[in-house]
């Protein structure tokens, strides 16, 4: 999170993704303009731009095809799997998914800028390492339930 962030500040925030049952990221209600116009910019400039050859780069901001609407969005690789395929994580969402190298684009350098979604874990909560899978699943679920694209107030206890 950003170093300027003070503690026991409320932020307003929008629920994007569930990464476990007490780690989830966010967006700052103040930021949905952004997201619109990065929206907006990605969808014009990203289906001309030429597929990424060569190395990638892990601190770079690349456009990539999200598969389940087939729109365009930020992202960032995390992991080279192969040499057709990488996992790479939404920036502005925080969500994961591998994808092809065909899928993955140069952007301009005015879309590079810092993500719009941040990493959030509850406070005092942890999960063990012999958490069974089953209630794993059911904590994810029910984090998911009180959170995803649901409006909720933040209040920042540590970063």
């Amino acid at each position: 999170m950003d170093e300027d962030t003070h503690y026991d500040k409320v932020e307003d925030v929008v629920g994007s993704h569930i990464e476990d049952a007490v780690t989830f990221w966010a967006q700052s209600i103040n930021r949905n303009k952004d997201i619109m116009k990065i929206g907006c910019s990605l969808s014009e400039v990203c289906p001309q731009a030429s597929s990424v050859l060569g190395n990638l780069d892990p601190n770079k901001i690349y456009g990539g095809l999200f598969s389940e609407d087939q729109c365009w969005y930020r992202c960032k690789v995390l992991k080279i799997i192969s040499v057709e395929k990488c996992l790479v994580r939404y920036i502005d969402y925080g969500n994961t998914e591998i994808l092809n190298r065909s899928d993955i684009v140069e952007i301009p350098l005015e879309l590079q800028f810092s993500s719009v979604a941040k990493k959030y874990k509850l406070w005092g909560l942890h999960i063990p390492s012999d958490q069974e899978v089953t209630q794993f699943d059911q904590g994810t679920t029910f984090l998911g339930s009180l959170i995803f694209e649901k409006e909720i107030k933040m209040r920042i206890k540590a970063t």
